[in-house]
């Protein structure tokens, strides 16, 4: 009777202590120090944080200089310390968002048409934008959903004082709070429910 006592109690504090049920693999592409530093950083965002509904690809690679990015495998850089763990759990949604978004082809091309016709000329090529003009488009789904996430995981300024501290998507991340019910209503409209 102890051992089963115990054992429900061992399973009830790692419940508590792992909030994501979602199995990740973490892994570094060099297997260097500052690579490794990072991967703890990251389960503590796991252990901290119920991220189930934002996990879609299970393979999360660091490596050191890489600009983040989220295909083929969602690779994080080691910019990160520990004074930097909401920048990383905001680079950690963003990349994962890219999944989600692009599991959904049609809803993203209706969304980015209708983005077109009220933002004309947006930038790209630069800080401001994307790599392309499609994909600042497409930046504009990913980053109000980023947005909306945070807000709802640390709280609508903090996650307001994140985007405004960006040095890159700076026109996107300045649209989103400028037109946030609007850009809101295309993302809904078009099916993005992930965080209401």
């Amino acid at each position: 009777m102890r051992q089963i006592f115990l054992l429900t109690l061992l399973s009830f504090s790692i419940s508590l202590n792992a909030q994501t049920s979602k199995q990740l693999q973490i892994d570094t592409k060099n297997n260097t120090d500052n690579e490794k530093a990072v991967i703890p950083l990251v389960e503590d965002l796991l252990s901290t944080y119920n991220l189930d509904k934002w996990i879609f690809t299970d393979k999360v690679r660091i490596e050191a200089y890489a600009i983040p990015h989220s295909h083929p495998i969602l690779t994080l850089n080691t910019r990160y310390g520990e004074e930097d763990k909401d920048q990383l759990l905001a680079t950690f949604i963003h990349e994962q968002l890219h999944w989600y978004v692009d599991a959904k082809e049609e809803s993203e091309k209706n969304a980015i048409a209708t983005f077109r016709k009220k933002y004309k000329d947006v930038p790209y090529k630069n800080k401001a934008g994307a790599r392309d003009e499609y994909s600042t488009y497409l930046h504009l789904i990913v980053c109000y959903l980023e947005y909306r996430s945070m807000a709802s995981l640390i709280g609508e300024e903090k996650a307001k004082q994140l985007m405004w501290n960006q040095t890159h998507y700076t026109w996107i991340y300045n649209k989103i709070i400028e037109d946030k019910e609007y850009i809101g209503k295309v993302v809904a409209k078009n099916g993005f429910d992930l965080v209401k």
